[in-house]
């Protein structure tokens, strides 16, 4: 147990995210800290009274990719299903020369030169195969592992691979293989009508399409790189499970192989999926020491790891629909939103 975390009062923290709603960075925020044995504690604050709860969903965005894509992988890693040296080819035939031998650690370490592309016209569940053709012939930014270049579409290759060798579309693989056994009850791909979302987009809701990412808005709410929507409730426990290296849904080996840093002479550290914090991670502030795991997302969430200092931390905001509310640039308010924080929760718990 983390005995600085227990019973401590959070006042610079609960300051920093006051300010930052009456400030008008952000309509709604919830965070959580906890450590190995559980949360110790969480605040939330609204511009729109007390209207939140433990069950309030946030558009989790790019945060999807650590809650599906990258364990449901690294379990496939363990079962033997699949191994990061394999090349794209072995899964995707299809795939052109060029993209071949592209091993499938550059795609999770966004090394691979593959890029974002959003499609032109919806691609429902019986448009699989075109999603996955027009990826492949799309091409690349540079040669694979010569530079790093934060990237969707190597997810979305990768959601669609993970759909193929377990022959089961990514929402239902997702409830079955992480949902379920973390006792995640309220996180979805496409929540039901009636769930209590905070809105982190001025797009409209398209039935149960509700995720700001224009991708996913083409794939019928599902895809690799985001879609998934969360709650602090849910979320406090997967951030539990994150610290203690997911040992309900892998083994320790398993983990450890996912959590070495694979870019280290690029601009930012990354392990099989996740951010791996150290120096180059700006956004951590004060408060991450290095070997830090999580990520981001677009919308204002993150969720984090802290394995020196056992802590983790869980802040869900919609502090980008405000950027754009206010013409401003979403991943640098989200940016300083999260630096911020950070500093302000290393200052109370005196780290």
């Amino acid at each position: 147990m983390n005995e600085r975390l227990r019973g401590r009062a959070m006042p610079q923290t609960e300051a920093f995210l006051k300010a930052h709603i009456e400030n008008g960075g952000a309509g709604d925020v919830a965070i959580a800290i906890g450590d190995r044995d559980g949360e110790a504690y969480r605040f939330f604050y609204s511009s729109r009274g007390d209207v939140q709860n433990g069950q309030t969903l946030y558009d989790m965005m790019s945060v999807t990719k650590i809650l599906s894509v990258a364990p449901l992988f690294h379990i496939a890693m363990e079962e033997g299903r699949l191994s990061p040296d394999d090349p794209l080819g072995m899964y995707f035939p299809e795939a052109p020369a060029d993209k071949q031998d592209i091993p499938l650690w550059m795609l999770l370490s966004h090394c691979s030169g593959i890029a974002r592309h959003v499609y032109s016209e919806p691609c429902g569940p019986d448009r699989r195969g075109y999603a996955v053709s027009y990826l492949l012939e799309q091409p690349l930014l540079f040669a694979p592992g010569e530079k790093y270049d934060y990237s969707c579409g190597g997810f979305v290759l990768l959601g669609f691979l993970l759909e193929r060798i377990y022959n089961m579309p990514l929402d239902h693989l997702f409830d079955v293989r992480i949902a379920r056994p973390l006792g995640m009850t309220n996180t979805v791909y496409n929540p039901r009508e009636d769930e209590n979302i905070v809105r982190s987009t001025k797009k409209p809701y398209i039935g149960t399409i509700k995720c700001s990412d224009d991708i996913v808005r083409r794939l019928y709410g599902v895809a690799g790189n985001a879609g998934i929507f969360s709650c602090l409730d849910d979320m406090t426990v997967f951030g539990c499970s994150l610290l203690n290296r997911h040992k309900t849904l892998m083994t320790e080996e398993t983990f450890a192989a996912a959590a070495r840093d694979l870019t280290p002479h690029f601009s930012l550290g990354r392990a099989l999926g996740y951010v791996y914090a150290d120096a180059r991670y700006k956004q951590g502030g004060r408060l991450y020491a290095e070997g830090s795991l999580g990520h981001t997302g677009f919308s204002g969430t993150e969720v984090f790891a802290d394995y020196r200092k056992d802590l983790y931390v869980v802040s869900l905001t919609n502090t980008a629909l405000y950027a754009v509310l206010r013409q401003e640039n979403c991943s640098t308010a989200c940016a300083a939103f999260r630096e911020g924080l950070h500093n302000a929760i290393a200052d109370d718990l005196r780290l």
